[in-house]
């Protein structure tokens, strides 16, 4: 009897896993950064491709593959401060899924944060569920060359970089003096900068 329950039981999960997996085999690919990914019937002749994005529709929110290393202190600072975020593994790739609700479009949203050999992407979808089209387009890139633990710590490093950049950017304000001067206090690539404009 026991072994009856176990048959019906691997029967069973083998069929789930059967009904989730999704074909890919007649997908199209487009090239992103330094990775090929699959791209899904439904989203594929885009709006727009180039090498840092792939846009499905001229509303990023729809469908985007975003090649993120140019930007990646503000993307990862803006979005981490403004949606709330959860650590998930997709398809063998750790990965930070962002949600949110917009309340222009009356749509749920999700961001999905990955890398990809030594380089980071995100994809942006319609939905608030990680759907099997979009595990499979993960899937479909190269694995990360970070471990578990160097992903995590290599965002933390960017949102903190993110925290100063963003506090030095708010004190850049023009402060009247009693004299007439203003003060200024900028970063730049040839170091900090303080003083006085008359």
């Amino acid at each position: 009897m026991l072994k009856k329950v176990i048959i019906i039981l691997l029967a069973l999960l083998i069929f789930i896993n059967a009904v989730g997996a999704v074909d890919s085999s007649n997908w199209t690919t487009a090239n992103v950064g330094y990775e090929t990914f699959k791209i899904p019937p439904q989203y594929q002749n885009p709006f727009k491709s180039d090498f840092n994005m792939y846009e499905f529709d001229e509303d990023i929110d729809v469908f985007t593959i975003r090649y993120v290393n140019p930007n990646i202190v503000s993307l990862y600072g803006y979005f981490i401060e403004k949606y709330p975020e959860k650590k998930v593994n997709v398809s063998g790739h750790d990965a930070i899924h962002f949600t949110y609700h917009d309340r222009h479009d009356d749509t749920n949203n999700s961001i999905l944060w990955f890398s990809s050999g030594e380089e980071f992407y995100y994809i942006t979808w319609i939905g608030h569920n990680i759907t099997p089209e979009i595990q499979e387009i993960v899937k479909s890139s190269s694995p990360s060359k970070y471990s578990h633990d160097e992903f995590y710590s290599i965002l933390k490093d960017e949102y903190n970089t993110y925290k100063i950049v963003d506090a030095i950017d708010s004190q850049r304000i023009d402060y009247p003096t009693d004299s007439g001067s203003h003060s200024f206090f900028s970063v730049g690539t040839n170091g900090v900068s303080v003083g006085v404009i008359n």
